[in-house]
């Protein structure tokens, strides 16, 4: 019996949040407990913002749908059974009406209306879960049968704790896509109600910190919000290591080297005092990853604070508790990289081979290491070996698809495309591959195959930076005429002739809107005359086409600064910061952002960073000589 459930409607008074994340409480509930066939529907829509798709819940009504609704779920859910239902609330005053419809029957098979408060929630829901077992034809554990543990006794937690939840399962839905008027605010206060009201109950901690991770995963809400939940988080559980944990991952995507460092050894402090707890469990291995990955943390902080020598002994640690995979062995060969020890990577990566001699991955990834450590004969001889001896298909195009570009680089275009297109056979959304295919067939003389690889691309509705790339190349396969002109105005601002720039890119401003380089153009050549109106708007295009354009980041601040708008200019450059953490120039210029928005303290200490980490630098000198004035 498949029953397919609809998000509860709220009515007056009521929180859409709360009629959602009821009716997915009742599924989850019955569907974990007895494998019932409930399907979850929800209603979330697909809208358009800034040219970008975003999703956003659609609340159908206010009060129980008709049939007319309802009927076409049976077919499109395959369903037999439909329940729906409605929220209202006065103040502490809840109903809820929950319906069952069968297929054909206009009239509902059940009904029933529950009236309580927040603190005799749990009764009506012992009911509703009971109905739906039933109405699915299945019958609860025993364990279930006097009723559900909810993890807390207080009935006002648990509303809170559903309501905050709705936002995490919004942003989780909509992977990060949330509509611009979204605020996550309303959902860590409900989270913080939900804990102040029952300090035990762990699921609002959880949620809470999971919640604030995925928000500063997007960047979503301002900084000081979610490091407030993370912080409000870890006062409700002194003894847990997860707040701590977040907060270390947020300070490091706000370059707060520093801070990032002192909350992951919080975390480490707080871990380590569990282990007697996990092996009582029988959680070691468990105890062990986690362990890892807070270590693997701290290195990576430490690499930021220009600490490679700590990094690197972190990262070791790492590496003897992590699993065959050894993820840390990617940081370590990077430390090692960066300390001119390049020559010793293909013996780390020889060691996990041996471990594990039918990884394609860690075949391919030591016979790069050789590469780049310009030991090219031992590297082809290390792909080819490969091949010969991984057994499993899918790990010989692992191998193939990072053979190739070498293969390309060597001009053996025919091998190196024949590879490219086994891979694609098996991966044929794989985006980053069809471009590096496209790049191959142009480099082979057979561009007239580039634009059906770049419409593949395109319909993959790859990533903004990619699609920005793509948009553009067809513009110069396309319209060479007006791509050339942008390339004549790009001289022209090389050799000083601003306005001229900008005159011969006036007319293709609506010809070309989506070709990311007129906006950097127009961006720099407006800055340069004085026209920072003009700039900021190039600028913001610029970024809304292509986000990961480092100059778009810096004319925009530059404009900003002059027209006055320096708090502006320098959340500018802290998101930019966040989205290209590897970037000098950016973080130079955060530095400037910084400084001329009045974070003095902020803009020395990350100077500072940059010196250490870049070394003596007369020009970063001369940039950094405005801190001081």
């Amino acid at each position: 019996m498949r029953i397919a459930v609809l998000p509860f409607n709220a009515g007056p008074g009521a929180k859409p949040a709360f009629g959602r994340q009821l009716a997915n409480f009742l599924v989850d509930t019955v569907r974990s407990a007895t494998d019932a066939e409930l399907n979850a529907v929800n209603y979330l829509a697909q809208i358009e913002q800034d040219g970008h798709p975003k999703a956003a819940f659609v609340n159908v009504a206010d009060t129980l749908v008709e049939y007319d609704f309802i009927q076409p779920l049976f077919e499109q859910a395959e369903a037999q059974k439909v329940m729906d239902g409605v929220v209202r609330q006065d103040g502490d005053n809840y109903e809820v009406i929950v319906r069952f419809h069968e297929a054909g029957n206009p009239l509902p098979t059940s009904e029933k209306t529950f009236h309580f408060k927040p603190a005799e929630v749990f009764g009506p829901l012992n009911e509703m879960i009971r109905d739906l077992a039933e109405q699915s034809g299945k019958t609860l554990p025993e364990a279930m049968q006097g009723g559900l543990d909810f993890g807390t006794d207080s009935g006002l937690a648990f509303i809170d704790f559903l309501e905050g939840y709705d936002g995490f399962q919004y942003m989780q839905a909509a992977n990060g896509q949330v509509a611009n008027e979204f605020d996550p605010e309303l959902a860590f206060t409900a989270l913080r109600k939900s804990m102040q009201a029952d300090p035990d109950f762990l699921a609002p901690y959880e949620v809470s910190v999971a919640f604030a991770r995925m928000c500063g995963q997007f960047r979503i809400g301002t900084f000081e919000k979610v490091e407030h939940a993370l912080l409000k988080a870890a006062e409700v559980a002194p003894d847990d290591f997860r707040a701590h944990y977040g907060l270390g991952e947020l300070y490091q995507q706000g370059n707060l080297g520093n801070k990032a460092a002192d909350s992951y050894e919080k975390a480490l402090e707080l871990h380590e005092k569990k282990k007697a707890e996990y092996e009582t469990d029988g959680r070691v291995e468990e105890w062990q990853l986690e362990q890892a990955s807070i270590i693997s943390r701290i290195g990576v902080a430490q690499m930021s604070l220009g600490m490679p020598v700590n990094a690197e002994r972190n990262f070791r640690r790492a590496i003897e508790l992590e699993a065959n995979d050894k993820p840390s062995l990617n940081l370590l060969a990077g430390v090692l990289q960066s300390t001119n020890r390049g020559h010793e990577i293909p013996g780390l990566w020889k060691e996990q081979l041996d471990r594990d001699p039918q990884n394609g991955e860690t075949h391919a990834k030591y016979a790069i290491a050789l590469y780049q450590a310009e030991q090219l004969p031992e590297a082809e001889k290390a792909f080819e070996s490969a091949l010969s001896t991984l057994e499993a298909e899918d790990q010989k195009l692992v191998v193939k698809r990072y053979y190739a570009p070498m293969l390309v680089q060597r001009e053996e275009f025919d091998r190196a495309m024949d590879f490219y297109e086994d891979v694609i056979d098996e991966h044929p959304a794989d985006v980053q591959v069809l471009y590096e295919y496209a790049q191959t067939l142009r480099q082979a003389n057979r561009e007239f195959e580039v634009p059906t690889v770049l419409d593949q691309i395109l319909a993959q509705n790859p990533d903004p930076n990619m699609r920005a790339e793509v948009l553009a190349w067809k513009t110069e396969i396309n319209e060479p005429k007006r791509a050339e002109a942008v390339a004549r105005a790009d001289e022209k601002l090389t050799n000083g002739d601003f306005a001229g720039a900008i005159k011969e890119l006036k007319p293709l401003r609506n010809w070309l809107a989506d070709y990311w380089k007129l906006w950097a153009v127009l961006a720099s050549a407006h800055n340069r005359i004085g026209e920072h109106e003009e700039a900021r708007e190039c600028a913001e295009r610029l970024i809304n086409i292509f986000p990961g354009c480092e100059p778009a980041y810096v004319e925009l601040m530059a404009a900003l600064n002059a027209l006055g708008r320096n708090d502006d200019a320098y959340n500018v450059m802290r998101f930019a910061a966040g989205q290209m953490p590897q970037s000098l120039g950016i973080h130079v210029n955060l530095v400037l952002a910084a400084n001329r928005a009045g974070h003095k303290d902020e803009a020395k200490n990350l100077a500072q960073q940059i010196r250490d980490a870049v070394g003596p630098n007369e020009e970063l000198d001369k940039v950094f000589a405005e801190l001081d004035a």
